[in-house]
């Protein structure tokens, strides 16, 4: 299995076959997501705590650009949404028919994903809209509580990806 690291997150998992394109787009989805999320982080001013030296936060050149927030933004909800609306539900049916019975991996994951949605929802909406300097200067320290979340979402996901292709190879040596 190929990983790729961005920033410690495992942003892909071995390519599938073409039956499991859209996996594929998945994973590429994520990849944008953490290279946008890690630049983020590298623009936003840090105080020491996380690992940079605390700049002169009354200087707005010092700020992140609201756009670049924004735009992180519209992808972190584009890519949970994606996978809540898309990528899960056809994961689910795609092993349910396969074996004939719903697993209990996705039955222990799935809520874990769901419980995640909300977290990263306040925060692309807390960030999303009327940025003002209060806002980006609380920004790297969401950003710092906002990797973890992510990266729990993303070894969840792939819990799940690897479930499937487990059911459909065990159903495959049938």
């Amino acid at each position: 299995m190929a990983t790729k690291a961005i920033g410690g997150f495992n942003t892909t998992l071995q390519d599938v076959d073409e039956r499991y394109a859209w996996i594929n787009d998945m994973i590429r989805l994520r990849q944008e997501l953490v290279l946008k999320y890690m630049q983020l982080l590298n623009l936003a001013p840090q105080d020491p705590k996380f690992g940079r030296s605390e700049p002169d936060l009354d200087d707005e050149s010092e700020l992140p650009n609201p756009a670049q927030v924004v735009d992180f933004c519209n992808h972190l909800t584009d890519y949970v949404s994606h996978g809540h609306f898309d990528l899960f539900p056809k994961i689910l049916e795609l092993m349910e028919n396969a074996s004939g019975r719903s697993l209990s991996i996705a039955q222990r994951v799935l809520p874990k994903l769901d419980s995640s949605i909300e977290q990263l929802m306040d925060f692309s909406d807390h960030y999303s809209e009327h940025l003002d300097e209060a806002k980006l200067k609380q920004l790297p320290e969401d950003l710092a509580r906002l990797g973890p979340i992510l990266e729990q979402r993303f070894r969840n996901e792939d819990r799940l990806i690897v479930a499937l292709r487990l059911v459909h190879a065990i159903v495959a040596a049938r």
